[in-house]
């Protein structure tokens, strides 16, 4: 079996991880596994999306371990499946991670079935919400508490589910991406991460000026590289956190300003045409 990425499912529940590889390839039954190590199966993935394809592996591992260091290096995302509903949840998820820190994966989600607000027994959603904060990684739940009226004043929903997990992982840079259409070259940064450099963040401390004085323009086509397309995406995606967190502060003509020059260079990463936007 030829090397693929991998994104590694496990769980602290009942559930085995192959049901849960189940609902993310949206199948009733899953194909016969390839038994890449002791204890690790690996079921093939075939990433079809409207900008790229990628072959990757989801494995499921039933007990802890590291498996070899070619395995380790392999794995680029992890989904912890974990019982919200007893105190202990968290602490079970948590003795994982000495295992699971060893794959330095990129895409970190902590999956449930359910976090209420304020449970009589369980793990609450904010207690869940601090503990992936602090660890890095993102809280799905399989079926989150809706509130109709909430929903139906809000102009854009998140996913949720089972689809933010697909979507997560379909956000993720594979490493065996191939775009569609034309090629693309991916930008200097990204290459020398999927080589294994080391390469630093732009420092974005002096953002806010920037951003006020009008250099927003600038710092987007920086992040973008010289091609724009997915790794242009992904750099812009990687920094859309402490973008917000320094404009917070501007006026609001400026903050607004912001905003559309962030849309345009989104639209402008994915191979739209600047004209549709305005159209």
């Amino acid at each position: 079996m030829e090397n693929k990425p991998c994104a590694v499912v496990a769980s602290c529940t009942d559930t085995h991880p192959e049901e849960i590889i189940k609902l993310i390839l949206g199948v009733d039954a899953l194909p016969e596994p390839v038994v890449l190590e002791d204890g690790i199966k690996a079921f093939p993935w075939h990433i079809d999306t409207k900008y790229y394809t990628a072959d990757v592996n989801l494995c499921s591992v039933e007990k802890k371990t590291l498996g070899s260091e070619e395995f380790a290096v392999s794995v680029e995302a992890v989904v912890i499946n974990f019982d919200s509903t007893i105190d202990e949840g968290l602490a079970v998820a948590e003795s994982w991670l000495s295992f699971l820190k060893e794959f330095e994966p990129e895409v970190q989600i902590l999956l449930c079935d359910r976090c209420w607000e304020d449970p009589a027994t369980g793990v609450s959603k904010v207690a869940a919400q601090e503990w992936c904060v602090d660890r890095g990684f993102e809280l799905v739940e399989r079926n989150p508490e809706l509130d109709p009226e909430w929903e139906a004043d809000q102009d854009f929903l998140e996913t949720t589910g089972v689809p933010r997990v697909v979507q997560a992982l379909h956000a993720h840079l594979w490493p065996n991406l191939r775009m569609k259409g034309k090629s693309q070259q991916l930008s200097r940064t990204v290459q020398s991460m999927l080589n294994g450099n080391d390469t630093d963040a732009v420092p974005l401390d002096n953002a806010a000026h920037a951003y006020g004085s009008g250099h927003l323009e600038d710092r987007i086509d920086e992040l973008l590289g010289d091609s724009g397309g997915v790794a242009g995406f992904s750099s812009l995606f990687e920094q859309l956190s402490s973008m917000k967190q320094h404009v917070q502060g501007l006026p609001s003509d400026q903050r607004k300003a912001c905003a559309e020059q962030v849309v345009l260079a989104f639209w402008r990463a994915i191979g739209g045409d600047e004209d549709e936007l305005s159209s």
